[in-house]
């Protein structure tokens, strides 16, 4: 009887499990995931003005880091205009991401990410060719905005002086629409306010960076209450400058706000 034989190949595939048999492999490193609400600012000494990048994380894992970015307080682009981003966080904390070309532009935003996943140091960003080329590379301040959320109280103050309490229920959404901007849902009181005949419900907003606004509705009167500012990076306070009323008893009305979370 003729006995098989091992090929070469057989036999060294063979020694190779032989020796992997109990052999543990290191577990993968990964870097502290991102999200959330972020803004990166530089100081342009070309354009003599603050430079604010706001961003929406779409996906924070270590492997794959994408974001949805508009740059404002540039003349080399739109303050509309979408700039996205994608990249990773590597083992060691390392935050590179790359955009996509516009204006012929291309951005690279670098950092180190702390183990919280809520701050970003030693950050950088380097603008290449295009029309924003000149921009170059700047150190850049990370900030990281704290989701909007719970019942926050106060006084809106109109241009007469009078003062109106007011409180809302607010909530922010935990991912970004697709220009990188979050949106807020809830309801606002005005006690014993005769500007509103039902208390309005909010019917759009927009939240990115540091920067707000809304607009309440009351359904049954068609009055509607606009409202802008700016809150801290917490998010336990809202800073209203400018509101106004169209349409009911107090078409015209106007002023300014500040809203402070949990507050009575």
């Amino acid at each position: 009887m003729r006995v098989p034989r091992f090929s070469a190949l057989t036999a060294g595939l063979l020694l190779l499990l032989a020796a992997g048999c109990g052999v543990q492999t290191p577990p993968l490193q990964t870097g502290t995931p991102l999200s959330g609400n972020w803004s990166f600012q530089a100081q342009s000494k070309a354009q003599n003005q603050p430079l604010t990048l706001n961003l929406g994380f779409t996906q924070g894992s270590y492997e794959t880091v994408s974001a949805v970015a508009r740059l404002n307080g540039a003349s080399c682009v739109s303050p509309a205009t979408n700039i996205l981003l994608t990249g990773s966080v590597s083992g060691n904390n390392a935050l590179t991401l790359v955009s996509q070309p516009f204006g012929g532009t291309t951005l690279v935003l670098q950092g180190e990410v702390a183990a919280t996943g809520n701050a970003i140091g030693g950050a950088t960003w380097s603008f290449k060719g295009g029309s924003c080329g000149s921009l170059g590379q700047m150190n850049v301040a990370a900030t990281d905005y704290s989701q909007i959320s719970g019942l926050y109280s106060g006084n809106f103050m109109d241009n007469s002086g009078n003062s109106l309490p007011v409180s809302a229920t607010l909530l922010q959404t935990t991912q970004p629409n697709a220009n990188g901007q979050f949106t807020l849902s809830g309801t606002a009181t005005f006690p014993s306010n005769t500007c509103f005949v039902q208390q309005p419900t909010l019917t759009s907003s927009v939240v990115t960076g540091d920067a707000l606004s809304m607009t309440y509705t009351d359904s049954s009167s068609g009055t509607v209450l606009t409202a802008a500012g700016t809150f801290n990076s917490t998010a336990t306070q809202l800073t209203i400058s400018h509101w106004s009323i169209a349409g009911g008893n107090c078409d015209g009305d106007s002023g300014t706000g500040v809203l402070t979370e949990g507050a009575q």
